[in-house]
C-alpha cells in the first residue's frame, strides 16, 4: 500500500494490543475514534475473528510505527504483528489495519506459497504472482469493507489508497495494469533471496553445447 500525505497520527494508544480496553475512550461509541477500534470494534470486526484464529486463537498485535517493508503497513505471520505507519492518517490507518488483518486470515496461503517455493516448485515470477494474488483477494475484501463501514468509521468522504484498484477486471488486469514494478520487485527480491537456490538446484540450466 502507498503512502499518503499529510498524515495524522491515528490513536492516541499508538499501537497498543487491540485487545486493550484503552483502544477505544468511550466502549459505547467506538466507531471513528481511531483506527484500530474503527475495525475491531465498529464495524469489519470479523476480519480481526478471522486473524486471530489463524493466528493460533491469539489477539493479532496491532503497533503503529515504520513499517521495515517501506509500505504504509506490514505484517509478520509468523509472530501476528501488524505495523502500521505512524505517519498514516485515521482513514488510511483503518483500511491497512484490515488489510494487513486479511492478510494474516490467509496465512495459511502465505505458509503454503512458502512451502512450494522452498521445495523449488515456484519460479521468480510465479511466485510473485502467487504473493500478489493473495493480496489482490485481499483488497477486494477491503473493497467490500470500505464500501460497508466508511461512514461509520467517520471516513466517507475519503479517497483510500486501494480505491485505485478499483476498476481492474480481473486478478490479470490488476497485475499487469494496476500494480506498480515497485511492489511486484519486493516479491521478486524476495525470492532471489529465499528460494533462487531450491528453483535452479531442481530446474537446471542445460548444459551449454
Amino acid at each position: 500500500m502507498s503512502g499518503r500525505n499529510d498524515p495524522t497520527p491515528p490513536s492516541a494508544n499508538n499501537g497498543a494490543n487491540p485487545s486493550n480496553s484503552a483502544v477505544a475512550k468511550c466502549p459505547d461509541d467506538p466507531c471513528g475514534k481511531d483506527a484500530i477500534s474503527n475495525v475491531i470494534k465498529c464495524c469489519g470486526s470479523e476480519i480481526f475473528d478471522e486473524a486471530k484464529k489463524a493466528n493460533g486463537d491469539k489477539d493479532p498485535e496491532i503497533v503503529f510505527g515504520t513499517p521495515s517493508s517501506g509500505f504504509d503497513a506490514e505484517t509478520n505471520i509468523s509472530t501476528g504483528k501488524i505495523t502500521v505507519s505512524s505517519r498514516s492518517n485515521k482513514c488510511t490507518a483503518t483500511e491497512s489495519v484490515f488489510f494487513e488483518l486479511a492478510n494474516l486470515a490467509g496465512k495459511s496461503i502465505s505458509q503454503k506459497i512458502a512451502t512450494d517455493a522452498s521445495a523449488g516448485d515456484l519460479s521468480r515470477e510465479d511466485y510473485a504472482k502467487a504473493k500478489e494474488k493473495k493480496e489482490y483477494d485481499n483488497v477486494k475484501k477491503t473493497h467490500a469493507a470500505i464500501d460497508k463501514c466508511k461512514e461509520k468509521w467517520g471516513c466517507k468522504s475519503h479517497t483510500f489508497d486501494l480505491d485505485g484498484f478499483r476498476p481492474a477486471k480481473d486478478f490479470n488486469d490488476y497485475y499487469d495494469n494496476y500494480l506498480s514494478e515497485s511492489h511486484k520487485n519486493h516479491y521478486r527480491t524476495a525470492w532471489d533471496r529465499k528460494y533462487k537456490g531450491a528453483y535452479d538446484a531442481k530446474h537446471p540450466s542445460p548444459p551449454k553445447k
